[in-house]
């Protein structure tokens, strides 16, 4: 009976797991090549959540994957767009910009701060923060 038991737990979380996962797109075209924004995101070394990589897309997709110390050049059409982050089984975090031609934008991918200490190495949290170029040093 416990067996049965552990068993039905098992695939309960599997399917829980499983349904709140990430799938990635391909990036869209870009309209205006020599109009489109550069977007510069890195992700951090926090040990809390480094066990999982992290999604970030715009417009409701997710089009990059990126393991702590990882970094990626974007060029991305300029206008408002709502940056997404999200791990496979957490709720996304969002940012939003309204990217000008040929802008340059410097995003971090970190830990949340507002996550439950220790929750986070199974379920991570994560945001998207803007700062500086100069201060990213990849």
């Amino acid at each position: 009976m416990s067996l049965s038991i552990t068993r039905g737990a098992a695939i309960a979380l599997t399917a829980i797991l499983a349904s709140g996962c990430v799938s990635k797109s391909s990036l869209p075209a870009i309209s205006q090549t020599n109009d489109a924004a550069t977007v510069t995101i890195y992700r951090s070394d926090e040990l809390q959540g480094s066990l999982t990589d992290v999604y970030i897309g715009w417009d409701d997709e997710y089009f990059i994957s990126l393991a702590p110390q990882q970094h990626t050049q974007l060029s991305v059409n300029p206008g408002f767009k709502t940056f997404k982050i999200r791990a496979h089984a957490d709720w996304s975090n969002e940012l939003a910009l309204d990217l000008s031609p040929q802008q340059k934008v410097c995003l971090i991918a970190e830990v949340n701060p507002q996550n439950v200490v220790g929750l986070n190495w199974v379920v991570s949290g994560y945001r998207l923060r803007q700062l500086p170029c100069e201060s990213l040093t990849l």
